[in-house]
């Protein structure tokens, strides 16, 4: 993942998270309620194995939510299992699952000692099954599980519970392990659209960097070979090196004004064309685009502002934002840019872009940004002087 969240991934992972610790943390009371143990006698009839059980429980929820933090941190793991699905992974099992080990071990020791309920030791078992099966292999803790199960069988548990009960567990595990997998699959997807919004902001970039180079690169090439030629017609007094030094220097104002041109709007980008070219950048990103108006509403002399606007703001957008949903509306008296996922809390901090927009506002037109409930809106608004095209 990259450093900072994305907010679709920072809810699903909560979601995730807090599921598998809830599964983790039930399940030996569930396994307790299946061998036919009356849950409030069973614990309140043995006293130390059962806060002994309830640390380990607290502990072992604790153990799985750290390991499921440090796992969303990390680096997602290479390669893909079977049908080309990733895997889930190696999860680094928290330092406090060394505790829930210990405290299964104190139950082991205790248990007989005490005189305590067998079931206790099986339901502290289970929750060590668990988060082993989190961890690894889900087949080892699903064999533990029958293991167990046959182990409780020789203390004199009832077949018939005992195997709802094996199977309750090897179910539990197995269910904890799909929701673990289907988290590696959305975190997958969350970096893919990241991503693609990556590509899509250089691509942008790409694209000036060859209307740039097309503008300034045969003129500079130009200018490089008169300027040798001046040098040597200099050298021999030649006359001619006056008329060929003030060629050069008529070249470098033209290719002075074209990167103007292209820097002020791309040398007069078609809206109609900037605007097709924007929405296709956004739905790159995996956004929705919606567009109102047409381009053909926007007064002509204020077409090239337009295109601009529109350039430079679905950049921002997918530098600042990790937008679904954009909507640009368009009309004779302005255009406006409005898109979700922006950043909630702050205030709105103009940077070079949304200056530079100021700068090339036409005389009598204005720019207004505000973002309220995570959604960014940018109007501007034309002085109406224009005719529609």
């Amino acid at each position: 993942m990259t450093t900072t969240s994305t907010r679709q991934w920072s809810i699903f992972f909560s979601y995730t998270a807090y599921s598998v610790v809830v599964v983790l943390v039930l399940m030996p009371l569930g396994v307790l309620l299946v061998l036919s143990a009356r849950l409030p006698d069973a614990l309140a009839a043995h006293p130390f194995a059962t806060v002994l059980l309830l640390v380990q429980l607290a502990v072992g929820g604790w153990a799985a939510w750290r390991t499921m933090h440090h796992w969303s941190r990390s680096e997602t793991s290479a390669g893909h299992g079977r049908w080309d699905l990733p895997r889930l992974g190696w999860l680094r099992p928290d330092r406090s699952m060394l505790v829930v080990l210990g405290l299964s071990a104190a139950m082991t020791v205790v248990t007989p000692m005490t005189g305590a309920d067998p079931r206790l030791l099986i339901a502290s078992l289970t929750l060590l099954l668990a988060l082993l099966g989190m961890c690894w292999h889900w087949w080892i803790s699903s064999l533990a599980a029958v293991v167990l199960g046959a182990g409780a069988l020789a203390l004199g548990a009832a077949a018939p519970p005992l195997a709802v009960g094996v199977l309750f567990v090897i179910a539990a595990v197995t269910s904890v392990r799909a929701t673990l997998w289907l988290a590696a699959v959305v975190r997958e997807l969350e970096d893919a659209r990241h991503a693609l919004a990556q590509l899509a902001v250089a691509e942008e970039r790409l694209r000036f960097a060859r209307d740039l180079h097309d503008v300034t690169g045969r003129d500079l090439s130009v200018i490089a070979v008169k300027s040798e030629l001046v040098a040597q017609l200099a050298e021999r007094g030649d006359p001619r090196a006056v008329e060929h030094g003030r060629e050069v220097a008529q070249i470098a104002r033209t290719s002075l004004a074209e990167i103007r041109a292209l820097v002020r709007g791309y040398r007069e980008a078609d809206l109609a064309s900037e605007l097709r070219g924007t929405a296709s950048l956004l739905r790159s990103a995996q956004a929705s685009v919606r567009i109102e108006g047409d381009a053909d509403l926007v007064p002509a002399d204020h077409a090239a502002t337009a295109a601009w606007v529109l350039r430079e703001g679905g950049t921002n957008i997918l530098r600042h934002a990790d937008p679904s949903a954009v909507t640009l509306a368009l009309g004779p008296d302005g255009i406006t840019l409005t898109n979700d996922g922006a950043p909630d809390s702050g205030e709105v901090h103009e940077g070079s872009g949304l200056t530079g927009l100021r700068e090339r506002l036409d005389p009598g037109s204005r720019l207004t940004v505000t973002r309220e409930g995570g959604t960014f809106t940018l109007d501007v608004r034309f002085e109406t002087t224009g005719e529609p095209r």
